[in-house]
């Protein structure tokens, strides 16, 4: 018969060997509906790869992954936010836009690389490299002018620069001010 002594280690072998077999756990996890996924190199995932029988909008889309970082609304929130005031279109009126920079948005997901391809709702997609993203100041925009970014109003996300706010950018097309982001691949 084994002394408690000796049984503590026999519990704690037989409980590290559950731990080596249990599944793989995520980092921070999304409480309601997810507004963006960012996949590819990120080393902070809290999601699995793409699920054919779950997860439609992405096997329509072609979007492969094997482990990503999904935020929803209020992931996001948690983030210091600020406003970006920026013309939007290009000459329009001058908005208020709400949100964290984008580069605070993949230092959580933990993404490394060169070049971001972001996609919108409707398939549109561009390919951006990151270090003028964050150089430019791009925000992941929430809010203009107050209220939340709805889904056909360039919403859930957006992404815009302080193109009122910055001399170097007043002259900036509207190319990469993509609406509707719901996937980011960082390469």
């Amino acid at each position: 018969m084994l002394t408690p002594i000796l049984r503590f280690p026999a519990y704690l072998l037989m409980a590290l060997g559950a731990l080596l077999v249990a599944p793989k756990a995520f980092a921070q996890e999304v409480e309601g509906p997810v507004i963006l996924t960012i996949s590819g190199n990120v080393a902070n995932p809290n999601r699995g790869a793409v699920d054919p029988a779950v997860d439609q909008f992405f096997v329509y889309s072609e979007a492969e992954f094997n482990e990503a970082t999904q935020f929803d609304y209020a992931s996001l929130q948690k983030l210091e936010w600020l406003k970006a005031n920026a013309d939007f279109p290009k000459d329009g009126d001058i908005q208020e836009f709400e949100g964290p920079l984008l580069a605070d948005v993949l230092k959580v997901a933990g993404a490394k690389g060169e070049m971001v391809t972001m996609t919108a709702l409707d398939g549109y997609a561009i390919e951006v490299k990151m270090p003028d993203l964050i150089d430019q100041g791009a925000v992941l925009a929430l809010k203009r002018n107050g209220r939340p970014l709805a889904v056909g109003d360039c919403g859930p996300t957006q992404i815009v620069f302080p193109r009122a706010e910055r001399a170097d950018l007043k002259d900036m097309p509207d190319d990469n001010w993509i609406w509707s982001i719901y996937h980011i691949k960082v390469e």
